[in-house]
């Protein structure tokens, strides 16, 4: 009787921990559908949602005048140009007309893992967004969308190799 008893709670225990881990990811994607509803109420396209951290995803959003993400900005009438890069190599990259964009940096030894990010040039300065570095084809598919919105809003059919 006693074995049964532990082997009820055991199993009692383990559903309660299935429930509570079903109900956490339910909670994400009611919070994030939630953000990503009030986003578009704003008049923002969200482009894509880029993870921060295991815990942590933040909208890469698009309206008339800018992007946005993760607290930070950047105007479309101040972006000079923008670079897509794999583990610091230049997969791409555009300038508006009359601009030249700086020599790019080395690419970084290969660590193992790809890491893909988007270099903003603006008046200004430049601004970094990572992309991650998740499973083969999400963090590309991520990258790749930020740069593309990016590209098509500053300089419509202008690309570099």
């Amino acid at each position: 009787m006693i074995v049964q008893v532990l082997a009820l709670l055991a199993l009692v225990l383990a559903l309660w921990t299935v429930f509570r881990f079903a109900m956490g990811l339910r909670w994400a994607k009611v919070s994030r559908e939630g953000a990503r509803a009030a986003e578009q109420a704003r008049g923002r396209r969200v482009v894509a949602e880029i993870p921060v951290s295991e815990d942590e995803v933040v909208f890469f959003l698009e309206d008339d005048a800018g992007f946005y993400w993760g607290g930070r900005q950047a105007r479309k009438r101040h972006i000079r140009g923008a670079r897509l890069l794999l583990n610091g190599g230049v997969m791409a990259s555009f300038a508006r007309d009359g601009d030249a964009l700086p020599p790019p940096a080395a690419p970084e030894e290969y660590q193992g893992r790809e890491r893909w990010e988007i270099v903003v040039y603006r008046e200004d300065g430049e601004e970094r967004i990572a992309c991650g570095g998740l499973r083969e084809g999400v963090s590309r598919d991520m990258a790749t969308r930020v740069f593309e919105a990016i590209r098509a809003a500053v300089a419509p059919g202008k690309e570099q190799a």
